[in-house]
């Protein structure tokens, strides 16, 4: 819900595949970002990847590239099935979103970007002293963010889905992460109340986009709110897919009708 395994350009190198060269890409340099856009809404998430990574390399200071390349790299690790794979592009993802902050730090985006880079890296790796850390880091960033704008689409989903993580544990679950993890505030002041808000709050300003919709559904079904659940999950499958990962989480939120029908 996040870093270098290895430094960034070993990992690109093994999981881009041939990346564009700089020369390659440097005459058109200008074009990047809009062809960036391009390859990522067209679902070529790695080719995507790859020319922003390319364009970074000439770059480095260029945030508009910068904050593309930790969305495409973030993607990237939310469809990949290989589990190491997937913690690898979630740090690429964490790399890049935090060279976005530290160049334009009270970006709104910037820190909704990077919340969400470790947010998901929190989801997917192993050690549960790591994962306290990453969620007290996502509750920071989330909070920071929305003081700046409390509207923000991504910045409100993510703290949505950091809510719902939480009051997913157990209550000893919660007790452990508190008290012998440094869990603090996201193991205090975490509420299923908050996780509906801030997700329908995402929904709201950024209307029709399918992970939100499969969140929401998540969070009635935990709670057994399952008529809640079905609708919310039934409106993402009838929105259209915007993003790579649209069909995965389609696929999902269709398995979860089919449960709740049992």
């Amino acid at each position: 819900m996040f870093l270098a395994l290895c430094p960034a350009n070993d990992s690109l190198t093994v999981l881009a595949q041939a990346p564009l060269t700089v020369q390659a890409v440097k005459p058109l340099a200008p074009t990047a970002l809009a062809t960036g856009d391009s390859l990522f809404f067209s679902m070529e998430p790695l080719a995507s990847f790859r020319r922003l990574e390319a364009r970074v390399e000439i770059a480095p200071s260029d945030y508009e590239a910068r904050w593309r390349a930790a969305r495409a790299a973030l993607i990237l690790g939310v469809i990949e099935e290989d589990r190491e794979r997937t913690g690898r592009w979630l740090r690429i993802a964490v790399q890049h979103a935090s060279e976005a902050r530290r160049l334009r730090p009270d970006n709104v985006d910037a820190i909704a970007w990077l919340a969400a880079a470790k947010g998901r890296l929190a989801q997917d790796i192993g050690g549960a002293r790591e994962q306290v850390r990453l969620a007290q880091e996502v509750w920071a960033l989330t909070q920071e963010a929305l003081a700046i704008d409390g509207n923000h689409a991504l910045a409100n989903s993510v703290f949505g889905k950091l809510n719902q993580e939480v009051r997913s544990l157990s209550g000893f679950e919660r007790f452990i992460a508190r008290t012998f993890m440094g869990g603090g505030d996201p193991m205090k002041s975490s509420s299923w109340e908050a996780a509906e808000e801030h997700i329908l709050r995402a929904l709201e300003n950024e209307p029709g986009t399918v992970l939100f919709y499969k969140d929401l559904g998540d969070t009635y079904r935990i709670q057994d709110k399952l008529d809640l659940a079905r609708t919310a999950y039934q409106e993402g499958l009838a929105a259209p897919d915007l993003y790579p990962s649209d069909p995965m989480w389609k696929e999902q939120m269709a398995d979860r009708i089919k449960q709740l029908g049992r």
